[in-house]
C-alpha cells in the first residue's frame, strides 16, 4: 500500500537520516603542561602581543639568548626533548605598569587541532610600580604534529 509522503515529512527523514548516521566529535585530550619560565620585567624581547609554538632546538636557543637580552649572568637554556616535547610562548607585550601577569592555563586537542589556554592578569584598582614590564611565559607540552591555536581569557585582579 503506497503512502504520499508530504516535503515536510521527506525533510524530517532525511534529518533523522543524518543524524543517526553522523559520528560524534570526540572528546577532547587533555594534554599536560609545565611551565618552565617565566618573564615579569622588560627584557625587551616582545614589545607586542604574541603566541607562538616552537619544535626544534635552534629556534629555542635564539629565543632563550633574546629572553636573557641584558640579565647577567643569564639564565642557564632549560632542557627541552625535541623529539617528543614542544614549547609554547606567550607574551603580552610592553606594558605601563606592574601588575601584569600571564600564565598557560591548559591544553588539549581534539580533532587534529592544539589549543592552548592562556590567562591574562591586569592589574585593576591597584597601586603599581610605574616602570615597563612586559610578561612572558614559556611551557612545554607534549609533541604534536598539530596546528596551535591560542585562547585568551583575560581577567582584572583588584588590590586589597
Amino acid at each position: 500500500m503506497a503512502k504520499n509522503i508530504t516535503p515536510m515529512m521527506f525533510a524530517v527523514c532525511v534529518l533523522v537520516a543524518v543524524s543517526c548516521g553522523a559520528s560524534p566529535t570526540a572528546p577532547a585530550q587533555i594534554l599536560p603542561v609545565t611551565a618552565i619560565a617565566s618573564f615579569d620585567e622588560d627584557g625587551g624581547t616582545f614589545a607586542a602581543e604574541a603566541m607562538l609554538a616552537i619544535r626544534d632546538l635552534a629556534t629555542w636557543q635564539n629565543l632563550w639568548t633574546q629572553l636573557n637580552t641584558g640579565r647577567l649572568p643569564q639564565l642557564p637554556l632549560p632542557a627541552v626533548d625535541f623529539t617528543t616535547e614542544m614549547l609554547v610562548v606567550a607574551a603580552m607585550g610592553v606594558k605601563p605598569t606592574t601588575g601584569f601577569q600571564i600564565s598557560v592555563a591548559g591544553a588539549n586537542e581534539q580533532q587534529g587541532r592544539v589549543t592552548v589556554d592562556i590567562l591574562e592578569t591586569i592589574p585593576g584598582l591597584c597601586v603599581t610600580g610605574q616602570v615597563l614590564t612586559a610578561p612572558v611565559v614559556v611551557s612545554k607540552l607534549p609533541l604534536r604534529p598539530s596546528a596551535v591555536a591560542f585562547s585568551v581569557t583575560r581577567k582584572v585582579r583588584d588590590c586589597g
